[in-house]
């Protein structure tokens, strides 16, 4: 569109020369169209300077989608669809006919509380802010806006989270009841490198390098890493004797498939183990990475080469597994405590 109305004013939306000019311009029609000549004119004679045209309003809607197209090309496929969901749900019908200049932190503190009244966990309210953030540092990037009056942030208190993970027992006697063997592979191999679910399904032998015993992730036609980061992953004799096996019998470019696609899931296989090995609490994939860091934790792996392992962009992220951790030892501790207290009351 060029000018359109809203409320009793006219605005003008209009590209010239590569550079989008979206305002306020006048409160008829004809005057709107009067500048946006104006400017056109001025463009044609080299006359247009970036002042007349320096923080024009954004909407937010319109914002979102040049993030969203930008985000396409550098970010990983389920991360864009998580944003996706939280963007058309929760965050578009709040701000999507709001301006990005005029946003506040009262705007998004006044936002916290209406998500918190709807039942949103704290977490989930600061993954919609962080959004938010991103999409207006975006457009300051892109020169959509120079600035923004919002100094800082508000995020809402979280609780620590725990990070569930299996034991050596449990991982054992899941493996043993997972009838297909390349599934068998996957999950063990899961827990001896700490890799995604989606790194490990779209893991092909392109990525392996026997020679040097390491697995590289990288990007691929329909798989992008989570942090856009490629890194490469040492492997332990039992995960090298997994791949040895593997590439001998191969059948597919994809390391644990059979087929010419990818085997996206093994949750329904894991559910369906964990059930047989009378495992009652809920089993799932991103467990047998879980399992990984906190095990090398508790073997004393240093938590800066836990972080590179894992991919974690933050040291943050991988500390996450020290409070989980500690969680454990506590437990192992009051389980001493009942041993005792039980012994002096036989006594």
């Amino acid at each position: 569109m060029a000018v359109y109305k809203r409320g009793k004013s006219w605005y003008i939306d209009v590209r010239i020369g590569g550079v989008r000019i979206h305002r306020k311009a006048a409160d008829t029609k004809a005057e709107a169209k009067r500048i946006e000549e104006e400017l056109k004119t001025k463009w044609r004679l080299k006359q247009l300077h970036v002042s007349e045209i320096k923080d024009e309003p954004v909407l937010f809607s319109f914002a979102t989608t040049l993030y969203l197209e930008h985000c396409q090309k550098v970010k990983a496929k389920k991360t864009i669809e998580v944003e996706k969901i939280s963007l058309n749900k929760h965050i578009l019908p709040h701000f999507e006919n709001r301006f990005l200049n005029d946003l506040t932190t009262e705007n998004l503190i006044e936002y916290q509380g209406i998500k918190k009244a709807q039942g949103l966990s704290n977490r989930t309210v600061n993954i919609h802010i962080s959004i938010i953030r991103k999409i207006i540092n975006f457009s300051i990037d892109r020169g959509l806006i120079h600035d923004t009056s919002i100094k800082k942030y508000p995020l809402l208190r979280e609780n620590k989270k725990q990070h569930a993970f299996l034991t050596p027992q449990e991982v054992q006697a899941i493996i043993e009841n997972i009838t297909d063997e390349l599934t068998r592979k996957r999950v063990l191999f899961g827990v001896l490198t700490g890799m995604r679910p989606a790194e490990l399904a779209y893991l092909t032998w392109n990525d392996v390098d026997l020679h040097t015993k390491t697995v590289k992730i990288q990007g691929k036609e329909g798989f992008k890493p989570k942090t856009s980061q490629e890194r490469i992953i040492p492997l332990c004799s039992t995960a090298f004797e997994i791949l040895q096996e593997l590439y001998q019998n191969r059948k597919s470019k994809w390391v644990f498939s059979n087929t010419d696609k990818p085997v996206l899931s093994i949750k329904k296989s894991l559910k369906t183990a964990a059930r047989k090995a009378g495992i009652t609490r809920p089993v799932s994939p991103n467990m047998l990475r879980h399992t990984f860091a906190t095990t090398a934790l508790m073997a004393g792996v240093n938590v800066m080469e836990v972080k590179e392992i894992m991919g974690h962009s933050q040291i943050g992220t991988t500390t996450r597994y020290l409070h989980t951790l500690q969680e454990h030892l506590k437990g192992a501790v009051e389980k001493v405590a009942e041993f005792v207290k039980n012994e002096k009351k036989k006594e």
